[in-house]
């Protein structure tokens, strides 16, 4: 993978959330994914850097995990007709490509450790894929948006829906290390992990 061509779909992906309305922070969330998938390949594309078989791993499911959640913006971004839909026809096209080619990259590394490991250990090993619900996909919007934020707070996001679900969405959230929590109770306060 070139970092040359991230960095310019990092560029096309700044250009098209400029024509989001001004201060919509949504335009932001995009932006900070894009970043951190740009940061992950830079450091694969490092020659200097000698990382193992496990921290390459690593690198891959996040950066699998950040280009899927960025679909996603894509797709609330896109209902919204902020601008022309062909922006993020051809965003999502770029995205998906390269979130194809890190499967199989992984792949090659799961053959690999099949014949290092016994299979009960490979099939532990493997990451369960997963799709944001669209509750989730706002919550983690809300959270970007607004940094800490009380389960009431979020709630007030959902009027129609009652806060026992939007918490179990909230927890599965918490699950996937998606969204992290300080404190418990009535000061429990929610925010997306910074790994994220």
């Amino acid at each position: 993978m070139e970092k040359d061509r991230i960095i310019k779909l990092t560029n096309a992906l700044y250009k098209v959330t400029n024509l989001f309305p001004e201060k919509e922070t949504l335009s932001i969330s995009i932006r900070k994914r894009g970043n951190l998938i740009l940061s992950f390949f830079v450091i694969l594309s490092n020659q200097e850097l000698s990382l193992s078989k496990e921290e390459l791993g690593s690198f891959n499911i996040k950066c699998r995990r950040n280009i899927e959640i960025l679909l996603s913006y894509f797709q609330i971004a896109e209902g919204q007709n902020w601008i022309n839909p062909k922006n993020f026809e051809i965003l999502k096209g770029q995205y998906s490509e390269i979130l194809k080619e890190l499967e199989s990259i992984k792949f090659v590394e799961k053959k690999v450790e099949i014949k290092e490991e016994k299979e009960e250990e490979v099939k532990e090993a493997k990451e369960p894929k997963f799709t944001l619900t669209q509750i989730q996909e706002k919550v983690i919007t809300i959270l970007q948006g607004s940094g800490k934020m009380k389960p009431s707070d979020i709630n007030q996001f959902f009027p129609d829906l009652n806060p026992r679900s939007v918490r179990r969405e909230i927890q599965e959230l918490k699950k996937r290390g998606i969204v992290v929590s300080n404190g418990s109770g009535k000061k429990t306060l929610y925010e997306i992990n910074s790994y994220f």
